[in-house]
């Protein structure tokens, strides 16, 4: 990982000075921010209890970087998501019980790669891999109720922009991230996974 960042922050410094307006060949920085569906799913002592939250959440991601050629970039990512609805669990007792909270947050640190297809369209496809972490808030105060360790995540974008200045461009991008981490509940394995889908609106400067 360490690696990947000094990679990127090299090709970062590089670009500064080979920017030219209207192209993919400078600098990157770029957030979006959106909503929609999302998923988790923890499977507990290999199925007797379930924990799972289904419904609205929210996106934002902040990518860094800069381009190795026209049109291609690496970059490091950082992203969000927070899963809105309420936490339900249920086990092979019969035995079901809702948890409300103030905050689910799925937190992704990684790198990755974006690529605008050639020919002006500013159609781009991107792919990012990292490292996640969990956290659930009660009462504003963050608790680690599922102890869920460190895991792996992906985020997959398609999108398009369009250029508002020679420089910065707005767009619209959809996106899917996957996120899957082990831990220990209650005494017992568990193993948890989501699955995001997002609607977001891009803003890059480039």
């Amino acid at each position: 990982m360490k690696k990947l960042f000094a990679l990127i922050a090299f090709a970062a410094s590089l670009s500064f000075a080979v920017s030219a307006p209207f192209t993919h060949d400078g600098f990157f920085f770029s957030v979006t921010s959106g909503l929609g569906y999302g998923t988790f799913h923890d499977d507990i002592d290999d199925g007797f209890a379930q924990i799972e939250s289904n419904g609205l959440q929210a996106e934002a991601s902040i990518k860094i970087g800069g381009a190795i050629v026209n049109g291609l970039i690496i970059h490091a990512t950082f992203a969000m998501n927070q899963l809105y609805p309420d936490l339900e669990a249920s086990s092979k007792t019969g035995r079901d019980d809702r948890l409300s909270h103030d905050g689910f947050d799925i937190l992704f640190m990684g790198g990755g790669a974006t690529f605008y297809i050639p020919g002006g369209s500013n159609v781009f496809l991107g792919a990012s891999a990292g490292v996640t972490t969990y956290s659930v808030t009660f009462g504003n105060q963050s608790a680690d109720f599922l102890n869920l360790d460190s895991g792996f995540g992906i985020i997959a974008t398609i999108g398009k922009e369009w250029w508002i200045h020679e420089e910065l461009g707005l767009g619209i991008a959809f996106s899917y991230t996957y996120t899957s981490a082990e831990g220990e509940y209650d005494n017992e394995k568990n193993e948890a996974t989501t699955n995001m889908f997002s609607l977001s609106a891009t803003f890059t400067f480039n």
